[in-house]
């Protein structure tokens, strides 16, 4: 059996993770500060937590998962060592230092690749030296979900600090066997999830083809069935029109994503973001009752972590007995 303990836990891909490789786990905690994450979470593991904030905390445990929030560590962010959301992953080293003893085995941290940009190198260098002073080794690399067969093109830094000698090397790369045809849900009424007049005005008809202008130099390009189109407005750096082939462009927290399939253009549905982050429906329907709002179970999904992905590092840690039989046990 693994104990874990997820802070900043959103709708526990973690768990869901581990779940789905079949290792037995016990949740020695969950804290995360937003209610209706907390909600979800507690719908799809029969828990009873309550909204926790993650600065008035302490608690032992084996393996620390933590994906601290990253808004400030994004390209238009805003952080320094004192300020800002993101810099509440000083709390999770605070934990790791004085409140966790014996310290974690292994502690994985997950976020977005804009924390080992020019700009925020120095935080992501703190948290690493700081984990090397309490006696980690760390390992990091940039992972795509659509190279761990997820049908989204979702870039984020996974840190994996491991106590003691052991090395880890990340796990190789697994092909899609699964495009976004199929993700798509067939039961969707398209007219639940029409497109604004200032979204559609991207698209154009000609021969009985559809086709977008995209603002760049390629200026207009064929949609086809089974793509994706970002059609976010915030600025003049968007590349909205970006048409994606059989996956869709990374899942935020209000997804502007139109979906192209049997002739029909729409807006991704909540049901299909929760697919794509690797969720099963079951999930999906024990949270999205009557009292949870729509853009809730938008949101939920895109502040979370690609399932897959978390499957294929925890995979790799069993395999490479970082994680040692002792601390494990396989449900057969």
């Amino acid at each position: 059996m693994i104990k874990i303990l997820e802070l900043f836990g959103g709708i526990g891909a973690p768990r869901k993770a581990l779940e789905n490789l079949k290792v037995d786990t016990k949740s020695i905690d969950y804290v995360e500060i937003l209610p209706h994450a907390v909600t979800a979470y507690n719908r799809m593991f029969d828990h009873l937590y309550k909204p926790q904030d993650i600065r008035s905390w302490n608690l032992n445990v084996d393996l620390l998962v933590h994906g601290s929030p990253c808004q400030d560590w994004s390209k238009n962010g805003r952080n320094d060592m004192s300020t800002g959301r993101s810099i509440l992953y000083e709390r999770t080293l605070e934990i790791i230092e004085r409140e966790l003893h014996p310290r974690p085995k292994i502690v994985l941290w997950e976020n977005v690749p804009g924390l080992v940009s020019k700009r925020h190198i120095q935080h992501f260098n703190h948290y690493l030296s700081t984990m090397e002073r309490l006696g980690y080794h760390n390992y990091f690399k940039i992972l795509n979900s659509k190279k761990y067969d997820l049908a989204q093109n979702r870039d984020r830094i996974f840190t994996v600090s491991v106590l003691g000698s052991e090395s880890f090397a990340f796990p190789n790369e697994i092909p899609l066997t699964r495009f976004l045809n199929d993700y798509i849900d067939r039961t969707v009424n398209p007219s639940d999830y029409v497109l604004s007049e200032n979204e559609l005005s991207l698209f154009f008809e000609r021969d009985g083809q559809l086709y977008i202008r995209e603002n760049n130099s390629r200026g207009e390009r064929l949609v086809e069935d089974g793509d994706s189109i970002n059609v976010e407005f915030p600025n003049s750096k968007t590349r909205r029109g970006r048409v994606q082939k059989g996956i869709v462009p990374t899942l935020t927290t209000n997804p502007h994503i139109a979906l192209y399939y049997d002739g029909v253009l729409r807006k991704i549905s909540p049901k299909e973001c929760w697919r794509l982050m690797g969720f099963d429906d079951s999930d999906y329907e024990r949270v999205a009752t009557n009292d949870m709002p729509v853009t809730a179970l938008y949101k939920l999904p895109g502040n979370s972590i690609a399932v897959t992905v978390l499957e294929a590092i925890f995979k790799a840690l069993i395999e490479q007995k970082i994680l040692v039989p002792s601390k494990l046990e396989l449900i057969c």
